[in-house]
């Protein structure tokens, strides 16, 4: 592990603020240090933690990760390996022939109603919660990205409404 801290992203404020910042999940330093900087409100670009959402999915939320984290918020680590090459691969559980299974998870993003757009990452089976977390504050939420059948979408071999899982690889 390079360093761990916490999973963070857009300030989802539907009200006030239109589309725009960044669009990419981070991994915030869980020490920061700090370099020239200004207490006061600047250009209105926010970030905030991310939280575990998963609507409509809290009553059976423990099936899909061993443990009820709604509302709860994410922690993140950046590891590397000793392998050159990593992917992340939507739609399987499992790497492919010769490649490494490093983990799998859950293909997850933000809300398609939040006024930025999000990127689609693999949360792991069992995921972690930051300490002391579990307020519903909805300021960045993760939910299930489920594939969507009838127009572009091959089904088979995909299913309507199915949640995807995903698998992280190293060769």
């Amino acid at each position: 592990m390079a360093y761990s801290g916490f999973m963070a992203g857009t300030y989802n404020d539907v009200v006030g603020h239109g589309p725009g910042a960044g669009a990419n999940y981070l991994c915030l330093a869980g020490q920061p240090t700090w370099d020239h900087y200004s207490d006061s409100e600047n250009a209105g670009v926010h970030i905030t933690g991310v939280e575990y959402e998963f609507w409509p999915h809290h009553k059976s939320i423990g099936a899909f990760f061993g443990s009820d984290i709604s509302n709860s918020e994410a922690p993140c680590s950046v590891c590397r390996t000793a392998r050159n090459t990593n992917i992340m691969i939507p739609g399987r559980k499992d790497c492919y022939p010769g490649w490494t299974k490093e983990y799998s998870g859950y293909l997850v993003s933000g809300s398609p109603s939040y006024d930025d757009s999000t990127e689609y990452i693999c949360l792991d089976r069992r995921p972690e919660t930051v300490v002391h977390s579990g307020n519903s504050d909805n300021d960045n939420m993760l939910y299930f990205v489920e594939a969507f059948c009838g127009k572009s979408l091959e089904c088979p071999p995909y299913i309507h409404n199915r949640e995807l899982a995903c698998v992280v690889c190293s060769m």
